[in-house]
């Protein structure tokens, strides 16, 4: 007995490890998360991007409420390609599965989580909107309004902008969509581009947003139709237009940052110069306070005795 008892002990805590390595279900009424309970705090994370922002989508969007949503963060790199079909890791964060209702994302942590889950149920109902129609939304479109959804603009797009501004290097347009296909740095700026035109689209009609323009495009699922029906332009004025709008905003921003910069380490460098030629000032004036005080009366009349004291200082 005393035998089994011994061999109960050390049995007893394999049970409860397995299960602590068991994927975890969260149900709610829009969405089911997947997750590992190490990723307990990441988890609490995309829970509450899921449960604000598939209502404030679905507002912006038209949408009724839908199927439920499944959410997955994958514990490991050869889950996510598993759960994905294939996609790398070290190159893609999260997707969207529109006809599975699924989006799988890695688990980043705090606000970079957030947009990342917003982000990607963003694509997941922009194609419910369409559905019907059997339109295939624009490239552009789908990760502008992502991006936008989710806030992710910020200082590294702005800096990309104003970089291709200056350079005169700005994707057109019509090349929007290719450009996702390129290498990074054209990928990255294509991003930026595409925010700064969905938000074009939505300060058009500041009271309504983009509203008229989704709405169009969920009867009619042609960009081109929505756009005329929701602002009168054809896709040809809109592009000129936006073109405009980001070369005023940011021509010129990247050469004026660069000179801020210079000049305030031009600044620096010389407080610095400062703070060090009075250190060095006052060192010397403690030594000679310190030789004079003891040195015998009239030693200071010696003649090179202060000369000398004041190359010490210097020395050190």
């Amino acid at each position: 007995m005393r035998l089994l008892a011994v061999c109960a002990l050390y049995l007893l805590p394999v049970p409860v490890t397995f299960a602590q390595d068991q994927r975890q279900t969260l149900v709610a009424i829009d969405y089911r998360l997947f997750y590992w309970p190490r990723h307990q705090e990441q988890a609490a994370v995309a829970a509450v991007a899921a449960r604000e922002g598939l209502p404030r989508l679905r507002q912006a969007l038209g949408l009724a409420p839908g199927p439920r949503v499944d959410i997955y963060l994958a514990g490991t790199a050869q889950e996510f390609r598993r759960l994905t079909g294939g996609a790398d890791p070290s190159l893609v964060l999260g997707q969207a599965f529109p006809g599975r209702r699924m989006i799988v994302v890695q688990p980043l942590r705090g606000e970079r989580l957030r947009e990342l889950v917003v982000h990607e149920l963003t694509h997941l109902l922009l194609e419910d909107m369409v559905a019907e129609t059997g339109a295939e939304p624009p490239r552009w479109l789908h990760e502008g309004l992502a991006k936008y959804a989710a806030q992710d603009f910020g200082p590294a797009d702005r800096l990309l902008l104003s970089q291709a501004v200056n350079a005169g290097k700005l994707i057109p347009f019509e090349d929007l969509d290719k450009a996702f296909a390129g290498s990074p740095e054209k990928v990255s700026l294509a991003y930026a581009e595409a925010y700064t035109l969905v938000d074009f689209l939505a300060n058009l009609e500041p009271a309504e947003g983009l509203a008229p323009f989704l709405r169009h495009l969920g009867q009619v699922g042609d960009v081109s139709r929505a756009l005329l029906r929701a602002y009168n332009l054809t896709p040809e004025a809109l592009g000129k237009q936006w073109r405009q709008h980001v070369l005023t905003e940011y021509l010129g921003r990247g050469e004026h940052a660069t000179l801020t910069l210079l000049w305030a380490a031009m600044a620096g460098l010389f407080v610095i110069a400062v703070v060090v030629q009075l250190r060095r000032s006052a060192l010397i004036r403690r030594r000679l306070e310190a030789a004079e005080r003891l040195r015998p009366p009239g030693m200071w009349d010696l003649p090179g005795a202060e000369q000398e004291d004041e190359q010490d200082g210097y020395s050190d």
